[in-house]
């Protein structure tokens, strides 16, 4: 009787890399969408700020369920 072995394709180190590579950019483009959505909600006034329903202190709560979780700024 003779040692039969299977040959399963693997995803391999190229794709591996190209998987952790896409993961980076996108992490590092939401990092700076969160970051420029901060900036941007900061320099409303109080008054703006109150017209869309965002209180000051919950900005970068709201910026983040935003960008990560795909959230309105109005709840």
């Amino acid at each position: 009787m003779q040692n039969v072995s299977t040959v399963r394709p693997q995803s391999g180190l190229f794709a591996g890399l190209f998987a952790d590579y896409a993961e980076a950019r996108v992490e590092q483009f939401r990092r700076k969408h969160f970051a420029k959505t901060v900036r941007e909600l900061e320099r409303l006034s109080d008054q703006q700020l109150n017209d869309i329903g965002v209180p000051r202190d919950e900005i970068k709560q709201r910026a983040y369920d935003s960008v990560y979780h795909q959230k309105p700024y109005k709840q």
